[in-house]
């Protein structure tokens, strides 16, 4: 009975420090070997209107664009998890929901670069006039709402400088 007892035992503890081993060993390696390899993307919500007028811009394209950075000894790196697209509304709302991502193999910070176009309007961040209100241009923070501002273009030679060279960090 004893002997029983101390079997049982071992195999707890023994158990006990596989799961605290594996539990480290997810933390430190990024989350490579984590138990939950899931990612959250965030969220983005916000109006899109006409910088001039401040009427509302309806049917622009948006794009959220998901990155993950990882730091490794070469230094940091970063890659494409995901992405969504998604029209304003003829409000000019904006609502792109947060998004569970299984298996991650890598894991580390998440970041969403958003990306608004809308013909013979400049393109949301690339063009110099674009902003987003109160806001970090290249990183609009996720979760909160934000009022995104788009210059019209008036003349054709603006329309050909205004490119999109992409979503790249």
């Amino acid at each position: 009975m004893e002997r029983r007892i101390r079997k049982k035992w071992k195999l707890a503890v023994v158990g006990g420090c596989l799961f605290i081993f594996f539990m480290i060993l997810g933390t430190c390696s990024g989350g490579v070997f984590s138990p939950f390899p899931c990612l959250y993307l965030s969220s983005f919500n916000g109006k899109v209107i006409d910088a001039i007028t401040k009427e509302p811009i309806a049917k622009a394209a948006v794009l959220a664009v998901y990155y993950k950075s990882v730091a490794t000894v070469a230094g940091s790196n970063s890659f494409v998890v995901d992405a969504q697209e998604t029209l304003t509304d003829e409000k000019g709302e904006l609502n792109i929901s947060w998004k569970m991502r299984w298996f991650v193999l890598c894991r580390g910070d998440s970041r969403g670069k958003i990306i608004i176009f809308k013909p013979s309007y400049g393109v949301f961040p690339d063009h110099k006039q674009a902003k987003a209100v109160g806001e970090n241009k290249s990183w609009p923070s996720p979760n909160k709402y934000i009022v995104y501002e788009l210059p019209k273009l008036k003349t054709i030679k603006e329309r050909k400088r205004n490119v999109i060279y992409g979503a790249d960090p």
